[in-house]
């Protein structure tokens, strides 16, 4: 696939998805359309083939809820980030354990978890409501530039490893969980520090871009697309998608997936050889008892041969 050919925005909708650019979200559809890119919709129960990706530059999956993907569509997914594929992936509060559905599955192969709870802060904005947050703390990124502050409503923070970039975190805020034995949330004492809610991160020659929250692309008038700097931060999020990832970069993902693999392959050689060494063990187990049977049978043989033959020379 050649990269931002064909200006084709897929939205996925056969995952009951939030995001369904309909009436609460027509801004965000407006803006894709100013953006030159024509937007699709993937839904009536269709699976995510590699027909339906095939000559697509943008794929986007707002929170998927009561529907799983199958293993093989996260296949097809991960292959078409890696020709060269642009996705966006957004979660909601609780993520994929209160939305009831694995959309983890797809984003830990881009190092990227959605964890299940929800961020709350105090802030000057948000007084009966705290699940509201002001971000103003921004790291260095093009997603970034000229940001000062983003509103965003109901997310989950976001555990990343690997190569994934953390964009923007929370300011004084603490989380929590959901609890399904009380069927409330309880307040986690232990994590009052800055939660991650937005990452980005290269796969092979496409990219992938990860939200905690799917608000930020409606039309709500508190906490959407035309609030503050949520149209800017939009704006830039596309605008990097539309950079082509270095060769060089490309080459390292490659070199990194091939030692990836290599690691995987003396894994696999090593239980192998600790099957092997366990079997070794057993047969020789096996080959003692069989050792010690056959000496006990030769015994017991011995021993009915002697009393027969005493037998036959009493009866003598």
């Amino acid at each position: 696939m050649t990269p931002l050919s064909n200006h084709k925005i897929l939205f996925d909708l056969s995952h009951n998805e939030m995001l369904n650019i309909d009436e609460d979200f027509s801004n965000f559809l407006d803006l894709i359309r100013e953006l030159g890119l024509k937007p699709e919709t993937n839904k009536n129960n269709n699976t995510i083939s590699e027909k339906i990706l095939h000559n697509l530059d943008f794929l986007v999956i707002g929170n998927p809820i009561d529907e799983y993907f199958s293993n093989i569509e996260i296949r097809n997914i991960l292959n078409f980030v890696r020709r060269g594929g642009r996705l966006l992936l957004a979660s909601e509060y609780g993520s994929d354990h209160l939305q009831k559905t694995n959309l983890n599955d797809i984003s830990k192969h881009f190092g990227i978890y959605f964890s299940k709870n929800i961020i709350k802060e105090d802030n000057k904005i948000n007084s009966n409501c705290p699940s509201i947050l002001s971000i103003q703390s921004f790291s260095e990124h093009k997603i970034t530039n000229q940001l000062k502050e983003v509103i965003i409503g109901g997310s989950c923070s976001l555990i990343l490893n690997k190569n994934s970039i953390g964009l923007f975190r929370s300011n004084d805020s603490w989380i929590e969980i959901y609890n399904d034995m009380k069927n409330q949330w309880i307040k986690n004492i232990d994590d009052n520090k800055q939660q991650i809610i937005a990452s980005c991160t290269e796969y092979g020659q496409g990219k992938v871009f990860a939200i905690g929250d799917v608000d930020v692309f409606s039309n709500d008038s508190n906490i959407g697309l035309n609030v503050l700097d949520n149209r800017k931060f939009i704006l830039n999020i596309f605008s990097w998608f539309k950079e082509p990832v270095k060769k060089s970069e490309v080459i390292l993902w490659t070199l990194n997936q091939l030692g990836s693999l290599q690691n995987e392959v003396k894994e696999i050689n090593g239980k192998i050889n600790n099957i092997i060494e366990t079997l070794t063990i057993l047969e020789q187990r096996i080959s003692s008892i069989e050792k010690v049977e056959n000496l006990k049978f030769k015994k017991d043989f011995d021993e009915r041969h002697i009393e027969k033959e005493l037998f036959e020379d009493s009866v003598k």
